[in-house]
C-alpha cells in the first residue's frame, strides 16, 4: 500500500477524559502505489490499531490533505484536479470541486486554524503561477494569488496563529510569505539550492526548514534553513559522510518541542535525526525504516509518536 498525508483526528465526547484520538491516512498517493482508495483509520491509543477503511472509490491519488478540529471537516486534493470537503463525524462527503487542469489544480492544500479559509497550490505539474484562496465552507473560489512565474506552486503550510502561509515552488528558488489579512505575498526567503521540496517552520515564525536539492551542489541529504524575517539562507545542514548520495531528501518535520530536525531520505531506508538546539542543527543519528521513504514526516502533539509516509 502506499499511503500520503498523514492527519491526526481528535474526537471528544462530553468528558475530558474520554478523548480520542485517531490517525487519519489517505490512500492511494498521487505518485502511485496500491491498496484500497479511502482513508484508513487507526486508534493512536491502541497501539494504532485500525479502527476502519472509509472506502472511497472515486477518490483519485491523494496530493494533500489537511483537517479543522474546530470545524470538524476534512479537505482532500486528489487526481491532481479535484478538492473534497468531509465531515469527520458522518463521513459524507459535503462538496468537491473540480478545476480544469490547465487553470491549475489542486496540491498541498492547507486550512486557516478557525476552518474558514483554504489554500491551494495549482500543482508541481502546473505551469499556473497562483494559489487559489477557496472559502473552506463551500469551496468557493474568493481570490488568487500570483507567486511563481513558471508555476509548479508544490508545498504550503498555513502558520498556527493563521496569519501567513508559506509556500514553495518547483520551478522557483525562492520560498513565498503570504499575508492572510490581505492575501498578498509579503517577503521572500532564498535563493535556495534547486528547487523548493517540502519544508515546516518554527512556532515563533522566524525559521524556515526546506528540502531542496542539495545533491546538485555536493551536500547529499540534508536541508536549508532560511530565516523567515531577513529572507536570507542561513545555513545548509547536511549528513556527514553522505555526500555523494545523488538524490533529493523529501519530508522534513521539527518535534513539538522544536528540539529536534527529521529529514526524510527519498530512496533510502532512512530517517536522519537533527540537534536543533544548536544552530546549524547538528547530525545525531539514522533510523533504518521498513521500507524506502518517499516523503512526509510529522509528529503527534505530545511528541511521543513520529509519523513517516513509507510508500
Amino acid at each position: 500500500m502506499r499511503a500520503i498525508i498523514i492527519f491526526l483526528g481528535l474526537v471528544s465526547t462530553a468528558q475530558a477524559e474520554e478523548i480520542k484520538r485517531y490517525l487519519y491516512v489517505s490512500s492511494r498517493d498521487g505518485a502511485g502505489g496500491r491498496g484500497g482508495k479511502g482513508i484508513y483509520v487507526y486508534d493512536v491509543d491502541q497501539q494504532h490499531r485500525l479502527v476502519k477503511f472509509i472506502s472511497m472509490p472515486k477518490l483519485g491519488g491523494t496530493r494533500g490533505m489537511c483537517g479543522c478540529a474546530r470545524t470538524g471537516k476534512l479537505w482532500i486534493a486528489h487526481g491532481n484536479d479535484k478538492l473534497l470537503c468531509m465531515d469527520i463525524l458522518t463521513e459524507k462527503i459535503l462538496w468537491q470541486k473540480q478545476h480544469a487542469k490547465e487553470d491549475g489544480g489542486f496540491d498541498r492544500v492547507g486550512v486557516t486554524p478557525d476552518g474558514k479559509k483554504l489554500y491551494a497550490p495549482s500543482g508541481w505539474w502546473s505551469t499556473n503561477p497562483n494559489v487559489k484562496v477557496l472559502d473552506a465552507e463551500t469551496g468557493k473560489l474568493l481570490k488568487t494569488i500570483k507567486l511563481a512565474p513558471k508555476g509548479g506552486i508544490h508545498n504550503l503550510i498555513v502558520s498556527n496563529d493563521g496569519k501567513h502561509v508559506y509556500v514553495g515552488s518547483t520551478r522557483y528558488d525562492h520560498l513565498s510569505i503570504i499575508d492572510t489579512a490581505t492575501d498578498t505575498v509579503i517577503r521572500r526567503v532564498g535563493p535556495i539550492i534547486g528547487v523548493i521540496q517540502p519544508l515546516t517552520i518554527n512556532g515563533a515564525q522566524t525559521l524556515a526548514y526546506i528540502n531542496s536539492h542539495l545533491y546538485r551542489k555536493g551536500y547529499g541529504p540534508g536541508f536549508e534553513i532560511g530565516d523567515l524575517k531577513t529572507g536570507k539562507i542561513l545555513h545548509v545542514v547536511k549528513v556527514p559522510g553522505l555526500e555523494k548520495r545523488k538524490i533529493r531528501c523529501h519530508g522534513v518535520g521539527l518535534t513539538p518541542d522544536e528540539k529536534e530536525v527529521w529529514v526524510v531520505d527519498q530512496g533510502h531506508k532512512e530517517l536522519h535525526i537533527f540537534d536543533n538546539t544548536v544552530m546549524p542543527p547538528k547530525f545525531k543519528q539514522s533510523i533504518p525504516m521498513s521500507a524506502k521513504v518517499h516523503g512526509w514526516i510529522c509528529f503527534s502533539r505530545d511528541g511521543k509518536y513520529g509519523w513517516c509516509h513509507t510508500g
